[in-house]
């Protein structure tokens, strides 16, 4: 101290008070410091309490001194504090240039407030070329009860000091921050507890957070967190009473030129879940584990601990605002590494509060990996319990070539080329029921080398895209979620994982069930009168042609099976349809008329009264054994029913002309399917099939063609 001035005094010995002028200070110092151990460097100037005397009686208790002072200035006084009992590196803290003016102190008891002014900088002790933060308070205070109020004014304040405090545990290193302020307070501390309110806005520039890591024991600075240049509060009102939670609102808050990184380490491990204190890991590996917001919001809702209702910080927010946001994000898991940086991101997020039920709109814009579109819009509440959105996302034309590590790991091939686009909509109600919608296009996806990977699928990977893959390259699924987000184990990525699986599986083992157009059809069979090559649906010839012109990349095979057993009597009856047919054809050209030679070229039908007249010559021109005879030796007149039965009997029934039977329904199939345009080169047929009724009592089997696909 450089000097000290004190223009009155007036000592009352009798009654123990001091009554003081204006009392000013000029370059006043203090050097405050606490050991490691916590104990401060000032505990030494207390005398020691002296154990052996007695208490003496209350009746003989000097009054305390009492000390009123017009008034106190102080005038380019400094601070200076070396904390080494904090959790980090000790700290070094100046504030210099310290301006008091206090004006009408009265000790212990104050019940008049008065005013003050006071400012002052602050900053590190070996702060180089940094420049010091400064405060500025004017209004007014007092000591019974404890209170301030007033205007308050501060501009670059080094938060990042703060970060000797941080514990280590979270994982966190406050490299910079910086903290702007304006507004004006009222606080008193009551013997019930603080009561305060402030308004005023509040901004926190510049900040910068690495996360740490531990090595040997020892923390050291890793890579880039989070980051931004600005965060204003706008509107802020803070409001501090006994015995009630705090509660917060801000008008508006913008948030901008921000930057975050998302890291999966070598052993799968996302970086945000090993921030926090131990006993809150666990909730944060559950919220960096999810695929979506949807996941880490109810994650941390669980994390929370119990508490009586109105127990937590009721929070209101009028709007927010980001801009120029970007996300980086690196999954080191996979070999080679990805790498995908979400960027140009900026949007807003309207009014919400966790004391209102009311969802609030959400838009959000950006880029994906510098070329694919980000769009994000609905409705949602952040803080609501429980949790409440109905949220629409749109991210179109994302490369797959920087994707190709996570297909090589997981699906065996490595990516030449493609696009990816995604639609999704998610919905949560009250209850915490989730419906959602995923609808993914992958568009000239290309596989290239195949990678020998322990994780690879064993599924036909090569099949299910060109399956799934229509005539211009184009895979459009959707794939429907319906879950509970209050389920402990419940995971949005792992239901859209079990989904897709499910659909690669159902393609793969009824691959025709993804093209009947949702009406049930099973387009993997035609099936067929018995004993002829007449389908019973040939519609369904259409639907296999279109979606085999819409899927180039797939070959089809037809392969026709008839029953000798089940069959026999249904080929028994063609055979006699066909010499019924051959009498009438016979009985035409001995006619050698020009309508029947058209008849005959158009394919000739009988009716019932046709056929009854036919039987009787059909039946005579045959050689039977066992025809009926009458007593001179001659074949006999017999009923037509007899004669229908002789016949049929009469007609064999071989494995050969079954077989051929089957072949004919396999051709009636193929020549169908080139009638609609489709190639021959594109169509095979399969060896025909014999079912064998015995081998499988009981089963209802019928006539058919069975059609399967493959890539070609």
């Amino acid at each position: 101290m450089t000097a000290l001035n004190l223009d009155q005094l007036e000592v009352d010995l009798g009654a123990h008070k001091l009554a003081a002028g204006n009392l000013r200070l000029q370059r006043p110092a203090l050097a405050l410091a606490r050991a490691k151990e916590g104990q401060w460097n000032f505990s030494e100037l207390q005398p020691p309490a002296d154990k052996g005397q007695a208490s003496a009686p209350v009746s003989q208790v000097a009054a305390p001194w009492g000390l009123q002072l017009k008034g106190l200035k102080i005038e380019q006084g400094s601070v200076r504090l070396l904390d080494a009992a904090s959790s980090a590196a000790p700290l070094a803290l100046n504030a210099e240039q310290i301006a008091l003016d206090l004006q009408g102190l009265a000790w212990p008891a104050q019940a008049k407030p008065m005013p003050v002014n006071l400012s002052f900088k602050l900053g590190a002790a070996k702060r180089g070329a940094v420049p010091l933060g400064q405060l500025q308070w004017q209004g007014k205070a007092s000591l019974a009860p404890l209170g301030a109020s007033g205007n308050l004014r501060a501009e670059r304040l080094p938060v990042h000091l703060l970060n000797a405090y941080l514990d280590p545990a979270w994982g966190l290193y406050l490299q910079k921050a910086e903290l702007g302020l304006r507004g004006q307070f009222n606080a008193q501390l009551l013997p019930a507890g603080l009561n305060a309110q402030m308004t005023g806005k509040v901004l926190l520039a510049d900040l910068l957070v690495h996360q740490s890591r531990q090595v040997d024991g020892q923390s050291l600075v890793g890579e880039e967190l989070l980051s931004w240049q600005a965060l204003n509060l706008d509107g802020l009102k803070l409001s501090v009473k006994p015995g009630s939670p705090p509660q917060v609102s801000v008008a508006d808050v913008m948030l901008d030129d921000f930057f975050a990184r998302v890291i999966i380490n070598e052993q799968g491990k996302v970086n945000l879940r090993d921030l926090g204190p131990v006993d809150r890991k666990a909730a944060a590996t559950a919220a960096s584990s999810a695929a979506s917001p949807v996941e880490v919001a109810a994650a941390s809702a669980a994390a929370q601990p119990a508490s009586a209702p109105g127990a937590t910080m009721p929070i209101s927010i009028g709007q927010i605002r980001v801009a120029k946001g970007r996300i980086d994000f690196n999954d080191r898991f996979v070999r080679p590494n990805y790498s995908a940086r979400l960027s140009e991101l900026h949007g807003s997020l309207g009014a919400f509060s966790s004391e209102r039920a009311e969802i609030a709109p959400l838009s959000l814009r950006g880029r994906v990996a510098g070329t694919g579109q980000l769009d994000v819009s609905g409705n949602v509440n952040p803080l609501g319990k429980p949790l409440l959105l109905d949220i629409r996302a749109s991210a179109t034309d994302i490369e797959l070539a920087p994707l190709s590590a996570y297909a090589a790991k997981y699906v065996g091939y490595a990516i030449e080329r493609g696009k990816f686009s995604t639609n999704v909509q998610y919905k949560v109600d009250p209850g915490g029921a989730l419906q959602a919608n995923n609808q993914i296009i992958l568009n000239q996806l290309t596989f290239g080398e195949q990678v020998e990977s322990p994780d690879a699928t064993k599924l036909p990977v090569l099949f299910a895209v060109a399956l799934l893959k229509d005539k211009n390259g184009v895979i459009d699924v959707e794939v429907p979620i319906k879950g509970s987000i209050n389920e402990p184990e419940f995971s949005v990525g792992g239901v859209i994982w079990k989904i897709i699986a499910n659909l690669l599986g159902k393609a793969l083992s009824a691959p025709f069930s993804l093209f009947s157009g949702g009406d049930g059809a099973d387009l993997s069979q035609f099936e067929f009168a018995p004993g002829t090559a007449q389908a019973n649906a040939p519609g369904a010839i259409d639907k296999v042609a279109k979606m085999m012109d819409e899927r180039p990349g797939l070959s089809l095979t037809i392969k026709g099976w008839a029953d000798p057993v089940g069959e026999r009597a249904a080929l028994q009856e063609r055979q006699l349809e066909e010499a019924l047919l051959a009498e009438r054809q016979r009985e035409m050209q001995r006619q050698q008329t020009a309508s029947a030679t058209r008849q005959v070229e158009a394919g000739l039908t009988l009716s019932e009264a046709e056929r009854t007249r036919l039987l009787k010559p059909v039946y005579q021109a045959a050689k039977l054994p066992n025809k009926p005879k009458n007593m001179i030796g001659f074949a006999k007149d017999i009923p037509a029913p007899e004669m229908r039965a002789l016949l049929l009997a009469s007609y064999e029934v071989s494995n050969d002309k079954v077989r051929a039977l089957a072949l004919e329904r396999g051709v009636m199939v193929r020549d169908a399917l080139i009638a609609k345009g489709l190639p021959n080169s594109r169509i095979f047929l399969g060896a025909p099939g014999l079912h064998d009724s015995a081998a499988e009592p009981g089963q209802a089997w019928k006539p058919h063609a069975e059609l399967q696909l493959s890539a070609h």
